[in-house]
């Protein structure tokens, strides 16, 4: 029965608790809720510094700091709570896995690169609707890697997503007047296969992160493994902040432009950074897109409050896919698909009582097994 189904698989009622008659794991929904947090207000606090000219500090300078407070913020939870244990994460340690840790940064790295070219062809309107396509990306990447499978119902949510994200954005996207931005079609088929690269970059580069966490020594603690993740940062940061200028007036020195604003927001970013380590730990890239999603617009209903940014029509429809995008993912119902897909693998096949009756009727020695009780009355 359903009830059965639903006892067997939501098994863990001490971590798990029940938000509009959905199960969701604390863990899970804490790191979300993070998360959701952290990006509102480094949108609001990044919007809050903006200028005409840009960010008025030096980007590369605040990206390399929070890398740093990353690194030992994990250091320091791992020596504190982490290096006693018989398990700390160094028995199982090998220049392999360690060197797989600066995969994620260096796809990163290079993923960024890609988007300036693609900016450059395609314009910002059109780049920032399409670029959400990297949340299909991300979805098949994680089935595909993580060999994690999403019912059809997941699937539906997560094409809904990529829709709301696109509804919400039409706007900017007609009225910016970036049609012209084409020059002919080889730039646009090529800007498109920019956009395409950078949506998978982008994915593989959060789906690879949390195969190492999950799938790397897995009894191994978190920030263990953020520590390795967090050391490629800071080295990779540090080669970007020597070689390139950020936004902002570079040549005057490493902490131009810096104000206790801009150290909220550094700090703000590192706690952001932490808290994607926990949903890929409790959770998974596609409920980290969700989020992400989530912030989108809480960010774009308190600009709208703050810095009188306005809120459309099609904004409110993409509220609305959203809604549903979020239930069709989250609901019991999958649970329940799941639960019956386990059922039918592990049911064993069907026998046809009838059919095995004829067979062994027809048999030629099953009449010879009836005469010695004959011979016998």
């Amino acid at each position: 029965s359903i009830r059965t189904v639903q006892r067997t698989t939501i098994s863990r009622d001490v971590i798990n608790m029940r938000i509009f008659n959905i199960e969701v794991d604390r863990a899970a929904f804490g790191a979300g809720a993070a998360l959701t947090f952290f990006i509102v207000t480094q949108t609001m606090l990044t919007a809050a510094t903006k200028t005409d000219d840009g960010l008025p500090y030096k980007t590369t300078s605040a990206i390399l700091l929070q890398e740093i407070i990353k690194l030992s913020f994990a250091s320091a939870f791992w020596f504190n709570f982490d290096y006693t244990k018989i398990n700390n994460g160094l028995p199982n340690l090998t220049v392999k896995n360690f060197l797989m840790y600066s995969v994620p940064g260096l796809t990163y790295a290079f993923q960024n690169s890609i988007v300036y070219s693609a900016i450059a062809i395609l314009g910002p309107p059109t780049f920032q609707v399409f670029s959400n396509f990297k949340i299909v990306t991300t979805a098949i990447l994680h089935r595909m890697i993580l060999k994690r499978s999403l019912t059809i119902i997941q699937w539906l949510a997560v094409v809904l997503l990529f829709t709301a994200m696109v509804i919400s954005k039409l706007t900017v996207f007609s009225n910016s007047g970036q049609s012209g931005a084409w020059a002919g079609r080889e730039e646009l088929i090529f800007g498109a296969g920019l956009l395409v690269v950078n949506s998978t970059l982008s994915a593989f580069s959060g789906v690879f992160n949390e195969w190492l966490i999950k799938k790397i020594d897995p009894d191994a603690p978190l920030q263990f493994k953020n520590m390795q993740l967090y050391f490629f940062g800071v080295v990779l940061n540090f080669l970007g902040n020597m070689f390139q200028g950020g936004q902002g007036t570079s040549d005057d020195g490493f902490f131009t432009g810096f104000t206790p604003l801009v150290w909220i927001i550094i700090i703000n970013n590192a706690a952001l950074g932490i808290s994607v380590a926990f949903i890929m730990k409790y959770a998974n890239n596609v409920v980290k897109c969700f989020t992400g999603a989530i912030a989108v617009y809480i960010a774009s209903c308190l600009s709208s409050i703050f810095f009188n940014e306005t809120i459309d029509v099609a904004f409110m429809c993409g509220v609305v896919v959203l809604t549903v995008a979020l239930y069709l993912y989250m609901g019991n119902h999958n649970n329940l698909i799941k639960a019956q897909w386990e059922q039918q693998v592990r049911a064993p096949p069907a026998i046809d009582m009838d059919r095995m009756e004829r067979a062994i009727e027809k048999t030629p020695h099953s009449a010879d097994a009836k005469e010695p009780d004959n011979k016998l009355k």
